[in-house]
């Protein structure tokens, strides 16, 4: 009964070692891409006699106004985002006696000579993409108002300027994305769970192994996985802090490569017990999910050594570093994936090696 509660409880930690960190890595992502492509601004209230389709409103860019420059700022502005104007306000641009339609670009060359001009605001028969009303976040708007209100009041330095897909295009690395607020409250939570959960997960697969074999030790591979759980905490910690002094900054770079490091040797160390052990365990494990175990950790092992002997041999560009940073880490966890099916259900209690 101990060994079956150790199994159930290394089993969720291990499918909790899959979800969580890949939330953190992909959900912060996702919620970046969505913050650098939010577009609802608190839009100005224009004095249209009423807000149907094809109303107008004119003004007269002179000295007295500034020459409009400043118009728009003047205005008064919605108290709230769904009362937008739901069409597109269309801006046209005409001569002062109002018989030439002028380029946005003569209006301008116009306006820098302080020459009068007109500007004529019509609400067009297109649906705003601007106006939240219309989009598919309405709906999610009226559950969260004040979340989509806060967005649209708060300026964020995010990491890019635009959408990326580091996974194939390498824009960015992954500290520049989950580093900035307000990433960074959703990524370093998850990743403090995470470190959690490593613990439970080595800990749980030492407790486990100690009962099928009836010893008492600490074994190499739960050493090595605490370490490694030590140096993601750090790295996490330390995750955006800026030092003046370089050798700080140089110890902050270790810890990911002692995370990195303390991991594969926990996982080499604990597959290797377990293939020695493979008969003895053949009623706990599906043999075809350990070959899988074997060959995976066998590949993520040579692929890291690859990849450090080129990187000491070779400068390579920054977008193939980012994109092999984000998507070594994602298959990392594939290691706990595989180490959720890898149990079998037991449908007895504690069976003897044999």
């Amino acid at each position: 009964m101990i060994i079956n509660k150790g199994i159930r409880l290394l089993r969720i930690s291990a499918l909790l070692l899959f979800v969580v960190p890949f939330l953190g890595l992909v959900g912060s992502l996702s919620l970046h891409n969505y913050l650098v492509s939010y577009d609802y601004p608190y839009q100005s209230i224009f004095p249209f006699k009423s807000n149907k389709i094809g109303s107008t409103f004119e003004l007269s860019c002179t000295k007295e106004n500034n020459w409009c420059y400043d118009y728009t700022d003047g205005l008064d502005k919605i108290s709230k985002l769904d009362q937008c104007y739901k069409y597109s306000i269309q801006e046209q641009f005409f001569s002062i006696d109002g018989l030439n339609e002028l380029t946005k670009l003569e209006s301008e060359e116009l306006l820098k000579k302080k020459t009068p001009i007109i500007n004529k605001y019509t609400i067009s028969n297109n649906l705003s993409d601007k106006c939240i009303i219309n989009t598919k976040d309405y709906f999610f708007y009226k559950l969260f108002p004040n979340i989509y209100e806060y967005l649209s009041k708060k300026k964020f330095n995010l990491g890019t300027a635009e959408t990326v897909n580091p996974m194939i295009n390498g824009e960015t690395s992954i500290s520049n994305i989950v580093k900035r607020f307000p990433i960074n409250y959703i990524f370093k939570p998850l990743m403090y769970l995470s470190v959690i959960l490593m613990i439970l997960y080595w800990y749980s697969y030492n407790l486990v192994l100690n009962k099928i074999f009836e010893a008492k030790r600490i074994n190499v591979f739960f050493i090595f996985g605490f370490l490694s759980a030590v140096f993601l905490l750090l790295h996490v910690f330390f995750l955006g802090k800026v030092y003046d002094v370089k050798i700080y900054t140089q110890i902050r770079r270790s810890y990911i490569v002692f995370f990195i490091l303390f991991e594969l040797l926990a996982q080499a160390y604990l597959l290797s017990f377990i293939w020695k052990k493979r008969r003895e365990l053949k009623n706990y494990f599906f043999n075809f999910i350990l070959v899988l175990k074997l060959i995976f950790v066998s590949f993520v092992c040579i692929s890291t050594t690859l990849i450090l002997v080129i990187l000491i041999f070779y400068d390579l560009s920054p977008k193939i570093d980012y994109a092999l940073e984000w998507n070594y880490f994602l298959i990392l966890l594939i290691y706990y994936l595989l180490s959720f099916f890898i149990w079998k259900k037991l449908t007895f209690t504690n069976p003897a090696p044999t």
